[in-house]
């Protein structure tokens, strides 16, 4: 029969060896890191909707007053051609109505309270926001399949308002951005990575935004990719909180997309 004493020996044994291995894993990774960025950017996503109502112009007036220097958000095309910030393909869950986006009008969208009486903005009410605070946007070619021609309509209107060199376009589909950068060769792309996905080198980009738990999996993908001179904007599924942000700086992310500005103003000391 095994002693106690040893039993809690094995037990040590057993937390020691995988404890060894993170410090050895995580350990030589800070040691190969290279510099940290010297101004991490704070990207308040759908305009921080931790504690306004998501996607709405209170929500990114919200995020401008707490020192964002950019503003995230996703864009989806109306059944009469109209560009609209909403991130679902339907209206149900941020709004009072029901329908989808691709079924619906600018007018009928525009009639229904997205919380706290504010309205689905257009696309231009953002730019033309954005722009009078002098913030960049990252604007997310939503379900493009939905939506044909609505990644070059994107390009076309920021171009129109003036704000490509304060634009960084985004999407989960490389054809969406290769779109964009046919309408416009001067157009700034942000690949987005999802679950399982570690490899941030296809498509190339100027940027990448990967989840941030893959990274915390891997931290390497953001050396490789500053290797490749690509910045590195991290977004979050489940684990935001200033104890993984902070992981995600120490790993040398050069900006965080987060629901909560306030937090990340106070982890980045501003």
């Amino acid at each position: 029969m095994t002693s106690p004493k040893k039993k809690r020996s094995r037990l040590r044994g057993c937390l020691t060896t995988p404890l060894l291995l993170l410090l050895v894993y995580y350990g030589g990774y800070f040691l190969l890191r290279g510099p940290r960025p010297a101004s991490p950017q704070l990207i308040a996503h759908r305009g921080g909707r931790a504690t306004t109502p998501e996607s709405t112009l209170k929500a990114f007036r919200n995020a401008i007053a707490l020192g964002a220097d950019w503003l995230e958000f996703d864009v989806q095309m109306t059944a009469d051609g109209a560009l609209v910030v909403i991130h679902d393909e339907t209206v149900d869950r941020t709004t009072d109505g029901t329908g989808k986006v691709a079924e619906m009008s600018l007018d009928q969208i525009r009639a229904l309270d997205a919380g706290e009486g504010e309205r689905v903005p257009t696309f231009a009410e953002v730019i033309e926001l954005a722009k009078q605070a002098g913030v960049g946007i990252l604007p997310e070619a939503k379900s493009p399949e939905l939506y044909p021609g609505m990644p070059e309509k994107m390009v076309r209107l920021v171009e129109e308002m003036g704000y490509l060199d304060r634009t960084v376009f985004q999407s989960f589909v490389p054809a969406a951005l290769d779109e964009m950068r046919a309408a416009n060769p001067n157009v700034r792309g942000c690949p987005l990575f999802g679950l399982w996905q570690f490899d941030l080198s296809d498509p190339p980009a100027e940027y990448v935004c990967p989840m941030a738990e893959m990274v915390l999996l891997y931290p390497w993908m953001i050396r490789g990719a500053h290797a490749r001179g690509q910045q590195v904007y991290v977004w979050f599924g489940a684990i935001e909180h200033p104890l993984t942000m902070r992981l995600m700086l120490a790993f040398g992310a050069d900006g965080l997309m987060v629901d909560d500005p306030a937090a990340l103003g106070q982890v980045l000391g501003r």
